[in-house]
């Protein structure tokens, strides 16, 4: 590079100082100078070696800039992959199946929960509380005085007063009161008038609605005059023989670590529950980790790749071929992936016993059917190699020093930014210097032109006065 540069500007010099020679001959001539084509040949000789320096350099470090941005994403990628093998939480996802499908009874497990099955019996479901009233007027009013609402310890009340007492006053009244206590308020328009109807926003024997008219207010907005449409009534099941009830149909905390949601085609059907480890979803996020391992391997590969020039091809090197970043790396990693964990069992595990093996590029490739058979439940290589303390969690520490904030490649970024940064104030400086060069040599060269031309006109007043090779001058003629 910085010989091609040397020669190219060499090449640049000797240009203009063969076109400032051929301007003074000419000029010498009986011609005028070329000032403008002449100073900027010179002023390009003396600036286009550095320049050229200086851009080769800001071309370089743009591309190695480049080149870690693209390094630092497909780490950044990788150990994404890794996340949900963080604490061996991958591992920890269980299924939940009901023996009947479409019959109403489903589970989330969570990560605590135990592999196992249990028989679940619904007797019946919990409701929520809904009263009715009777037919009301439309226009009707209820009176002057209080309203008092309760509901679940909670209770609110309500001011019915001259000019807002009809029942859709009422209803919005309930509607957005601030210490509502969780009952919605609606107008049922029948054939007999209009019906107030109160439902309780949540389930339960314990969240009946109780409603209390105060002195002056008609008694029928009382909750003792209005027809239940839905008792508060609470869940009642049995899991394994075991009585339970719940104030709600999704149950927490009745089985470790598993919530179990009831539906109103489960009641009088009794089911077998299983809760198994999702293996499914163990698969996915390994196959994630490995896909995104070989993304990065691609990335690095193709940023220290080397092709020799061929024929007319001329050789092709990446980015960060030869950087001690990528050199690390290359080692680091891979020696990760590769090394045996000791797991649980005593017993060293690696990725081979479950069908992953590093090919030639430095890939990772995936023999379904070994894969397959490793990710039975109770796998030790599995737990040993994605758990907590495994090969992904030593995989993750090898790469957090990288991408973390002012980490490896930040550092280096930075550096290098702060080299374009001095590269364009020599630029700056460079521009400055090409001013100051071309103001000197337009001086000078005006200052030469004025001069030949004075030259060439005392030439011609000579020729004219003693005469030239081939004609008498005016004093040989006056003489005559």
């Amino acid at each position: 590079m910085a010989s091609t540069i040397t020669n190219t500007t060499t090449a640049s010099a000797n240009s203009a100082l063969s076109d400032a020679a051929q301007s003074i001959i000419s000029g010498a001539t009986n011609a005028t100078l070329d000032v403008n084509q002449l100073v900027k040949a010179l002023v390009n000789a003396k600036i286009a070696g550095p320049s050229a320096i200086l851009s080769a350099k800001q071309s370089a470090s743009n591309t190695t800039l480049s080149a870690l941005g693209t390094l630092k994403s497909a780490l950044a990628s990788l150990q994404s992959a890794l996340e949900p093998f963080k604490d061996g939480a991958a591992l920890q996802r269980f299924t939940a199946t009901a023996s009947e499908k479409d019959k109403g009874l489903s589970a989330v497990p969570g990560k605590n929960a135990v592999a196992g099955s249990f028989t679940v019996e619904v007797d019946r479901l919990a409701t929520a509380h809904k009263l009715a009233s009777d037919g009301f007027d439309t226009g009707e009013t209820f009176g002057e005085g209080s309203l008092d609402l309760s509901m679940g310890g909670k209770s609110m009340h309500l001011t019915i007063a001259a000019g807002s007492n009809k029942l859709t006053d009422v209803v919005a009244a309930i509607n957005r009161a601030k210490d509502n206590p969780g009952v919605t308020a609606s107008i049922v328009n029948g054939a007999d008038g209009q019906h107030l109807v109160l439902t309780a926003n949540k389930t339960g024997a314990a969240n009946a609605i109780d409603v209390q008219a105060g002195p002056g207010v008609d008694t029928r907005l009382a909750s003792s005059q209005m027809r239940e449409v839905e008792p508060a009534g609470d869940a009642e099941l049995r899991i394994d023989g075991t009585r339970v009830t719940s104030a709600s149909n999704t149950l927490e905390g009745v089985v470790s670590d598993i919530t179990i949601k009831l539906a109103s085609a489960s009641v009088g059907t009794q089911q077998t529950l299983t809760i198994a480890p999702d293996t499914a979803a163990t698969s996915t996020s390994i196959r994630g980790f490995v896909k995104a391992y070989n993304s990065y391997v691609d990335a690095l590969n193709g940023l220290t790749s080397f092709t020799a020039a061929t024929g007319s091809t001329s050789a092709q090197a990446g980015a960060l071929l030869g950087d001690s970043i990528a050199r690390t790396l290359a080692a680091s990693l891979p020696a990760v992936v590769s090394a045996g964990v000791k797991g649980g069992d005593g017993v060293t595990h690696s990725l081979g016993e479950i069908g992953i093996k590093l090919d030639k590029s430095g890939k990772l490739e995936i023999d379904d059917e070994t894969f397959k058979k490793a990710l039975q439940p109770g796998s030790s290589a599995i737990a040993a190699l994605f758990g907590s303390g495994g090969m992904t969690a030593g995989l993750n520490s090898a790469i957090t020093p990288y991408v973390q904030s002012s980490g490896i490649i930040e550092r280096r970024s930075t550096a290098i930014n702060k080299e374009l940064d001095d590269i364009k104030k020599q630029s700056s400086m460079l521009d400055v210097r090409a001013t100051q060069l071309t103001a000197k040599f337009n001086r000078q060269f005006t200052a030469l032109n004025n001069l030949m031309s004075i030259m060439n006109n005392n030439q011609q007043y000579l020729t004219q006065l003693f005469g030239g090779a081939n004609s008498a001058g005016a004093l040989a003629t006056n003489h005559k």
